[in-house]
């Protein structure tokens, strides 16, 4: 199988960005990404020899089975006394006895999961071994992603339900606001009642005082005749 190069993608001369195609590990020279995994909640891109050796828990690394969150029993692995790998005890053979180093471990410096072969032409290929090796980093790449989408997911119904726990009270605010201002309005009419109520009792007073004196000034005019013949008699 051989292997396509590629190169890493910027989006400026000076400023390089996080692509799927370089390792975002630090000091990792590989170009030839393929695997997309989270590590710590932050999504990032591998070769296959940096994603093996940030999830040593999750794979034997000697015969490269995955473990799929179910290692080995206790009574068939063995662990490594520096990091969280865990080998088959069959794996192991005779550095099986404690303190166990798993093969990273041995030649931190040195070692490497993948490398792939090159040939004649300078083409990097890969054989049998290597394939077992690229199949176990890509299902470690898939539980991650499955584990990360099934997250979110989960993330996303509890935001949904406090949406609607939101708008449900924000509903039952408003429906609140607009009692309080109906009262507020029925208050207000009513004040304005008692109030006119008065001004219209004086205007009828006054009225009324009114007609009394026009009355009077009538009997007046009336009997001013009368009064005048009495005095004319009286000469």
């Amino acid at each position: 199988m051989t292997l396509p190069s590629s190169t890493a993608t910027s989006t400026s001369d000076s400023t390089p960005t996080i692509s799927s195609e370089t390792c975002n590990t630090p000091g990792c020279q590989a170009s030839w990404i393929i695997h997309s995994a989270r590590l710590r909640g932050i999504l990032r891109f591998y070769c296959t020899n940096c994603l093996l050796r940030n999830h040593p828990a999750s794979f034997c690394p000697t015969c490269f089975a995955f473990y799929d969150s179910s290692p080995p029993h206790q009574s068939r692995r063995v662990s490594c006394s520096k990091c969280n790998s865990v080998t088959h005890i069959h794996c192991a053979g005779d550095a099986k006895s404690p303190p166990y180093l798993c093969p990273p471990c041995r030649d931190p410096d040195g070692f490497s999961f993948f490398r792939p072969v090159v040939d004649e032409n300078g083409v990097r290929c890969m054989d049998k071994a290597l394939s077992e090796v690229f199949l176990c980093a890509a299902k470690i790449a898939a539980s991650s992603m499955n584990k990360a989408v099934s997250f979110y997911r989960g993330e996303a119904e509890r935001k949904g339900r406090e949406a609607a726990v939101a708008k449900k009270r924000a509903r039952e605010a408003l429906e609140d606001v607009v009692k309080l201002e109906e009262k507020a309005k029925a208050v207000v009419v009513s004040k304005a009642g008692v109030d006119q109520k008065p001004k219209q009792s004086v205007v009828a007073s006054n009225g009324g005082l009114k007609q009394s004196e026009g009355s009077a000034t009538t009997q007046v005019k009336k009997q001013s005749p009368s009064s005048s013949a009495q005095v004319k008699q009286e000469k």
